[in-house]
């Protein structure tokens, strides 16, 4: 059975007792480390290695700390995947996080067997995020296509129609089988396809490959 290391960084220790309590029945995911701060976060997951940062939106008032925080776990480790907590959604901020790095948007009150599911998912290299959050990133990427702006500056980047179409299902959560049986072809044509997305745009992940879409000049 494959077991995912989690790092959980969260400055409340009545919710950190939470989340290792509703993970604690899940026999592949370990909790190798805890933390109140961002800094903190920082220097374990250097010393740790693990799979996983369950990080809190709220550790550093403002948020700038945060994002750097997140950059510099992904600059220490492209394979570390960062999911953020919040206790209050907000597509900005959302968008922010992702573009630093990390791979999952979530709710605190999130059911524990939802959060499994979230740490096993973006392990195996999809993104989470929640419902809300990925509902408004396709209405702002459809959006941008009605008025025509989001084509003409995706082909100034070398992005082919089919391309976005598979980038336009990334941002729904899809898995790589789902988009191809959607658009029925191999598998491995979409793996294909995704790795010339991110390098194309760049982008490190395929949540960042959306929120580079999203805040790359493409608003602008």
């Amino acid at each position: 059975m494959k077991r995912f290391r989690v790092l959980l960084a969260e400055n409340l220790a009545l919710i950190r007792r939470g989340i290792k309590s509703e993970l604690a029945p899940n026999e592949d995911l370990e909790i190798v480390g805890e933390t109140e701060t961002a800094e903190e976060a920082v220097r374990l997951a250097r010393e740790l290695k693990p799979n996983i940062v369950l990080m809190d939106r709220g550790l550093v008032e403002g948020g700038e700390d945060e994002l750097v925080s997140i950059r510099e776990i992904k600059r220490i480790s492209p394979d570390i995947e960062v999911v953020i907590m919040t206790d209050r959604l907000d597509g900005a901020k959302a968008l922010r996080a992702i573009e630093a790095g990390a791979v999952g948007y979530i709710l605190k009150d999130v059911p524990g067997t939802n959060l499994a599911a979230a740490i096993r998912s973006v392990c195996s290299g999809r993104t989470f995020l929640h419902p809300e959050i990925t509902r408004e990133l396709m209405g702002r990427l459809n959006r941008l296509m009605v008025e025509r702006r989001l084509g003409q500056r995706l082909r100034s980047r070398g992005l082919t129609p089919r391309e976005l179409d598979i980038l336009m299902q990334v941002a729904q959560g899809r898995t790589d089988h789902e988009i191809a049986d959607h658009l029925v072809v191999a598998e491995g044509t979409i793996k294909t396809h995704i790795r010339h997305i991110l390098r194309k745009l760049p982008a490190r992940n395929r949540a960042q490959a959306v929120a580079y879409v999203l805040r790359k000049g493409l608003l602008e």
